[in-house]
């Protein structure tokens, strides 16, 4: 269910609009909905709201679907979100072009109640395995590690998931602390438009495995501790941007 999260739904017709609303509201009982008419409409609300799904149409004036999704992907603060197009368009080649532009999943109206709660059943759980997967950091990302009382850490970031991340840093600073000691970590990467500040918790510190011998550097494993909509928002948008440039 959608009990925790606000939804956008995005629409010039206002009856249809009201179709996805009813169903968002009354079968997976979405904690907020909000509602636009077309896509220059939705990015506003998207720069003034934490969203967590956007549904939408395709074709609308101003600014269609297809350019919002676009606009959407392109954004390392809202390219995470799972973007539902509902449209009247059901060729294949348009099911093509939402796919290549970075669609979630694909409804052709007229739909059934019952066939976008599915839909949206079948994008949380791919969202919730690619989320639990751990991204590797490209070369140069830092996070800094600041404890009570101290100043910040600097350490180089390993690897980063939604339940937490591996860093490494240099093993006399960090000789007073111990596992289940709390801290909070900022994410920093150069090209990156947020600096997400994030609650966390020592789980493990460990010699460097592939320097077993190496004693002036000592991994550290950080679980995140509950964080507000805001703050787990830009970890999203973190993860997804470290995603895309570690491939690159």
């Amino acid at each position: 269910m959608l009990d925790k999260d606000v939804a956008l739904v995005v629409d010039d017709s206002a009856t249809a609009r009201s179709a996805i609303v009813q169903v968002l509201r009354d079968r997976l009982y979405c904690r907020e909905v909000l509602e636009a008419s077309n896509g220059q409409d939705a990015l506003k609300m998207l720069g003034k709201h934490a969203i967590d799904w956007i549904f939408c149409d395709w074709e609308m004036p101003v600014m269609a679907g297809d350019e919002l999704l676009a606009a959407v992907r392109e954004n390392p603060a809202t390219a995470h979100l799972p973007f539902i197009m509902i449209t009247s368009r059901g060729d294949r080649d348009s099911l093509v072009t939402a796919v290549q532009l970075g669609v979630t999943s694909f409804v052709v109206k007229p739909f059934t109640a019952k066939k976008l709660v599915e839909k949206v059943f079948l994008a949380r759980g791919r969202m919730e395995r690619r989320n639990s997967e751990r991204v590797r950091a490209a070369s140069g990302q830092k996070a800094w590690l600041k404890f009570a009382q101290s100043a910040a850490i600097e350490s180089d970031l390993i690897d980063i998931s939604l339940s937490g991340l591996l860093v490494l840093a240099d093993h006399d600073l960090l000789r007073s602390y111990t596992v289940f000691d709390a801290l909070q970590v900022k994410l920093q990467m150069p090209d990156a438009s947020e600096q997400p500040v994030l609650p966390c918790q020592v789980m493990r510190l460990e010699a460097d495995p592939t320097h077993p011998s190496r004693t002036d550097k000592i991994r550290v494993a950080i679980r995140f501790q509950p964080m507000d909509p805001q703050a787990r928002q830009a970890l999203l948008a973190y993860i997804e941007q470290t995603s895309r440039r570690s491939v690159n």
